[in-house]
């Protein structure tokens, strides 16, 4: 390694990018936590017609849950995501766009948005918010994940980059203007990347600074540094938390209202 030596900057489409997040895949237990809590939401829906999964990905939870519901519309806009969505939930109704142009052709009794928000501006959030729950049938259920703003991740890409996402200011907005209407609700979930090496460790961090448009990447051996003062575990190995946020947003029924 060169004292030059900085950290990646992946394309999302690329083959480096594809490893490193397999990397972080293979080392969470964020995606079973989040499928635990969600099939909680999900068995307590009283109805289950159409699951709306946006941000769909790789279809990992769309495949999940859809045999749950009679319907599952999967929005995915990157064309490498969209064609692994198809081949891993052929009957899903796939629509290659964004959130803010793709029109749904049904409500949803579930409406996913799960560690999408990253890859769009700030700024953005609340419209995008606001559309998702404009996709929501009556009794349904608008549930948007995000990473917690304290979590190691995040307080990781604020000592290196000077950012963090911050999904609760965005819900309090959206409960300043609507909160007539809905109800809503933010709730932590805890989850970790659980590492044997630092070379896996160092990969997943790779991949989570490459969340935000890096301009001038940091020193791998400053993110190496960081990695052992803060995530390097007694018994071995690295433990890095990824806690996350789960927004859910539902209509207020006559009763709350009254």
């Amino acid at each position: 390694m060169t004292d030059q030596e900085r950290v990646r900057i992946f394309d999302s489409q690329g083959e480096a990018y594809k490893q490193a997040f397999q990397v972080f895949l293979d080392h969470t237990d964020q995606k079973r936590n989040a499928k635990g809590w969600l099939q909680q939401v999900v068995d307590r829906l009283p109805a289950r017609k159409v699951f709306i999964d946006a941000g769909a990905g790789n279809g990992e939870l769309a495949r999940t849950f859809a045999p749950a519901f009679e319907r599952t519309i999967a929005i995915e806009p990157n064309a490498y995501l969209l064609k692994q969505l198809q081949q891993a939930v052929p009957l899903a109704e796939a629509i290659g766009q964004s959130i803010m142009t793709a029109r749904p052709p049904a409500p949803g009794d579930l409406v996913l948005c799960s560690h999408t928000f990253y890859y769009i501006p700030a700024e953005d959030w609340f419209a995008h918010l606001e559309r998702l729950v404009s996709w929501m049938s009556p009794t349904g259920v608008t549930i948007v994940v995000l990473q917690h703003r304290e979590s190691g991740c995040m307080n990781m890409l604020h000592h290196f980059l000077g950012h963090r996402f911050e999904l609760r200011r965005t819900a309090e907005t959206f409960r300043t203007k609507h909160g007539d209407r809905y109800d809503v609700v933010t709730t932590l979930d805890h989850a970790h990347v659980t590492t044997p090496d630092l070379a896996r460790t160092y990969a997943v961090a790779e991949f989570m600074l490459n969340l935000l448009d890096m301009k001038h990447a940091p020193a791998r051996r400053d993110v190496e540094a960081y990695l052992q003062a803060h995530f390097a575990s007694a018994e071995g190995g690295y433990r890095i938390p990824v806690h996350q946020d789960f927004l859910e947003i539902r209509a207020k029924t006559p009763a709350a209202e009254a």
